[in-house]
């Protein structure tokens, strides 16, 4: 048919030709659209790699890109740990991961697909999971950890913190991403010397309206901006890129020592991607506001973002790309990639001092460390509370049980007693009888000693009263009488 068309357009003119008015008219926008479009998709990745049998560990894997970024690596048959913090204490979203797992193994067919709970906002989750992966008399596989995690709050709202009170953005795209790195070294350091380990991070184009302040390292003295939050996810971004250096340093220090060789090249790569704006639930949520009007606006504006920004199968092209590129091998470390390329161009100042890379990531374990120990001591002086509150409740619950226990058993053997039993039961306890009190004046009762004399004299109590009301007095009989 469009062969048919086009010949047609040729040989009888486009006057002559159906339909010519308004493809003169509509086709320069479609086409201006479509060029647009093509333009702002980015580069393709055009390396494969067979990725049976690796072992990915990977953040944020749940939704936007990190999601399809799971998917295009289970159907290429890699084994994937999605580190997630929906498994709750309450298992509030167990129930939600579990389905996702399940969905993404029916639809990739590749049953290894695993989550383990790891909440990068909480120091605490980050050492726990790192811990539990570290507790392997064997070395477990590792041929890569993608970060993809991010926390970005929209304009207009007010600062949010994380578990030790720290800046949430700060928290999850830097610290938490920080701390987990540098836990599993061990487990990095550990893989056979010929093992292609890559380790991505993902960065943003904001980092170059962040910051980096190492007397307020996580802005806890300036004023939070919350009309401008993008400037703490900038700086979040910017010193995990200057992280991102300093760890593939120390790695390739300690690699040379081991290879006693000062020109061995380290097969662990740790290298900065920008996906490009994506449009992705983030940063839905931060054009958006996080609110109801925002989200009809952006429902009104989404033509346009369709255009300019990237999907998240697009945004996806260039994490491949540092996963799967042989070139990378052969070189140093710590790049930067964008559009599946290598950007060898200076961005910030920040990014080529080495001194200023070291001196945050010692500054940083030395506030991580503070930021653990607190935590800590929080988590132990909440425990005692709880146990004591929970030990004292059972101790009072314990005794008062007891009581009623030993109570009930007495009055039943009371209740079964016969007249002349109980007569000498009654007698008994004017008695200084070793069975009932031994040695009273001296040693202090039991509490089933202590129990048996109080039942004892609540029937005396109630005898007396019983006789007084059916044994008159003589001056009782003696005014009935008068009467």
């Amino acid at each position: 048919m469009p062969i048919n068309y086009i010949a047609n357009l040729i040989v009888k003119g486009p006057e002559n030709t159906a339909g010519w008015k308004y493809i003169r008219k509509l086709g320069p926008p479609a086409l201006l659209i479509t060029l647009l479009k093509l333009y702002f998709n980015g580069s393709n990745n055009t390396w494969q790699r067979d990725l049976h049998g690796k072992v990915y560990m990977i953040t944020g894997g749940t939704s936007g890109i990190g999601s399809e970024l799971v998917k295009e690596l289970a159907q290429r048959g890699a084994q994937l740990v999605l580190l997630t913090s929906q498994l709750e204490k309450d298992n509030s979203g167990a129930v939600w991961i579990t389905d996702y797992v399940d969905d993404l193994r029916d639809a990739t067919g590749n049953p290894l697909i695993y989550v383990e709970q790891c909440d990068l906002s909480s120091l605490y989750s980050v050492r726990k999971f790192a811990t539990k992966w570290l507790d392997n008399r064997v070395p477990r596989r590792l041929d890569g950890i993608i970060c993809l995690a991010s926390e970005r709050v929209p304009p207009g709202k007010q600062r949010e913190v994380s578990t030790e009170g720290v800046e949430k953005q700060l928290a999850v795209n830097y610290l938490g991403h920080y701390h987990l790195l540098t836990l599993l070294i061990p487990a990095i350091k550990s893989q056979p010397i010929d093992r292609d380990v890559r380790i991505v991070l993902s960065t943003c184009s904001t980092q170059a309206v962040g910051t980096v302040d190492l007397d307020d390292l996580l802005w806890e003295n300036k004023l939070y901006p919350s009309r401008s939050p993008w400037k703490v996810y900038g700086s979040s971004k910017l010193m995990l890129h200057m992280f991102a250096k300093e760890f593939q340093r120390r790695l390739d220090e300690e690699y040379k020592k081991k290879k006693h060789s000062p020109d061995v090249v380290s097969r662990i790569k740790v290298n900065v991607v920008n996906p490009g704006i994506v449009r992705s639930p983030s940063t839905r949520r931060f054009l958006s506001f996080g609110r109801v009007f925002g989200l009809l606006l952006y429902l009104i504006l989404y033509p346009v973002f369709w255009i300019f920004f990237k999907s998240c199968e697009s945004g996806i092209q260039t994490i491949i790309f540092a996963l799967s590129c042989p070139d990378l091998l052969n070189i140093e470390g710590g790049k930067y990639i964008r559009e599946c390329k290598i950007v060898d161009t200076k961005l910030r100042k920040e990014l080529e001092d080495k001194k200023l890379q070291k001196e945050l990531y010692d500054e940083t374990a030395k506030k991580i460390a503070e930021l653990e120990k607190i935590s800590a001591l929080e988590r132990n002086i909440g425990n005692k509370k709880v146990k004591k509150g929970k030990n004292a409740k059972k101790v009072k619950k314990g005794k008062k049980e007891e009581a009623e226990g030993i109570e009930n058993l007495l009055k039943e053997k009371i209740n079964g007693l016969s007249n002349a039993d109980r007569n000498r039961l009654f007698r008994s306890v004017f008695d200084d009888s070793k069975d009932v009190y031994p040695d009273m004046k001296h040693k202090d009762l039991t509490e089933e000693q202590e129990s048996a004399r109080n039942i004892l004299l609540k029937k005396l109590d109630e005898k007396y009263e019983a006789s007084r009301k059916k044994v008159p007095t003589k001056d009782n009989s003696n005014e009935k009488k008068s009467e």
